[in-house]
């Protein structure tokens, strides 16, 4: 079973580049928060993780006190929580909101061509590709809860992979040349390089580091998620786990709790619940067979236990969406 594949496709992520950057010494831009982001560039949902790739000079990027990156060309920073975050070209420079550049500087969107965003002192030059990855509505997020408030990736020096290294050189040409089928060209390489992204964090994380991409290397907490995404109707008990591991439950529970924050049966319920919220959303099918699709034995033992962690009935919480 590909795990991460089975939460990214349950999760549905897409790629937007939504404009390019053209800023002179002194600058200093301060992005507001991904729920704040998604309502300037109306996307269809307030969840969404910004990124930036720095297509020529230097330039630093920060978001809360403590997290600071230098960045050169090629690099891409992402902020996975959808902080609020700075990018300047010295950090000591009082920031100027960016809903303040786009509401004078960019034609109203949606825009036919990529947008370019001007302003600065006339100096050293620092372009940027700008863009955000957009995803539903989680009511249980394994992955991303556990990734860091700013990731950075150098592309284009080891560790890097070629995947990446191309993926950004393609981006900074298109962008420089948008044609027919760019845009979507350009979202697709975007949600190739995520995947990557993740891929190459997963593999140089400490074994020291707890969360859900720590518990996919362990081998034996590996193989119990590996069990409950491959088959997560089945009535899965802490102790038929413990007897296929040869473990003892208390050893079971104990390990999974300490890499993932809660017992096995907690994150079965929950993952079970995201499957049947990705359902709701995507699918006309009614509550009973969403129900046994995730496992539960009847329509009235999944709405309460729904509603007993989302707050909401499942139909209330269908209808909600569509509006």
């Amino acid at each position: 079973m590909d795990i991460l594949s089975d939460v990214l496709r349950v999760i549905r992520f897409s790629g937007v580049i939504h404009l390019k950057t053209e800023f002179t010494a002194p600058w200093s831009i301060e992005s507001a928060s991904g729920a704040n982001l998604a309502d300037l560039f109306q996307s269809h949902t307030q969840r969404i993780i910004p990124f930036h790739i720095l297509a020529e000079g230097k330039c630093w990027a920060k978001t809360n006190p403590d997290l600071k990156q230098a960045l050169e060309v090629g690099d891409i920073v992402i902020f996975p929580q959808g902080n609020s975050h700075i990018l300047a070209d010295q950090l000591d420079r009082e920031p100027i909101p960016f809903y303040q550049l786009i509401s004078h500087l960019l034609p109203t969107s949606p825009w036919d061509q990529l947008p370019i965003l001007k302003c600065g002192g006339g100096g050293v030059p620092t372009q940027l590709v700008c863009g955000y990855l957009q995803y539903d509505e989680l009511i249980f997020n394994p992955l991303l809860k556990n990734l860091p408030a700013l990731m950075h990736v150098k592309a284009f020096s080891a560790p890097a992979t070629p995947m990446l290294e191309t993926g950004v050189r393609y981006i900074l040409q298109e962008t420089t040349n948008i044609q027919p089928g760019s845009l979507c060209l350009l979202t697709r390489i975007v949600e190739l390089m995520f995947v990557e992204i993740l891929r190459t964090h997963m593999r140089c994380l400490p074994e020291t580091q707890m969360g859900w991409l720590t518990a996919l290397n362990d081998p034996m907490i590996g193989q119990v998620l590996n069990w409950f995404h491959a088959e997560p109707t089945y009535p899965w008990t802490v102790t038929e786990l413990a007897k296929r591991l040869r473990l003892s439950r208390s050893a079971l529970a104990a390990r999974f709790t300490q890499l993932l924050g809660q017992p096995p049966m907690q994150y079965l319920a929950q993952w079970r619940l995201q499957l049947a919220s990705s359902y709701l959303q995507s699918t006309n099918d009614g509550l009973a067979k969403i129900a046994t699709q995730v496992g539960y034995e009847s329509e009235a033992a999944f709405s309460r236990a729904f509603k007993r962690y989302v707050g909401q009935s499942p139909g209330t919480w269908r209808n909600r969406k569509v509006q």
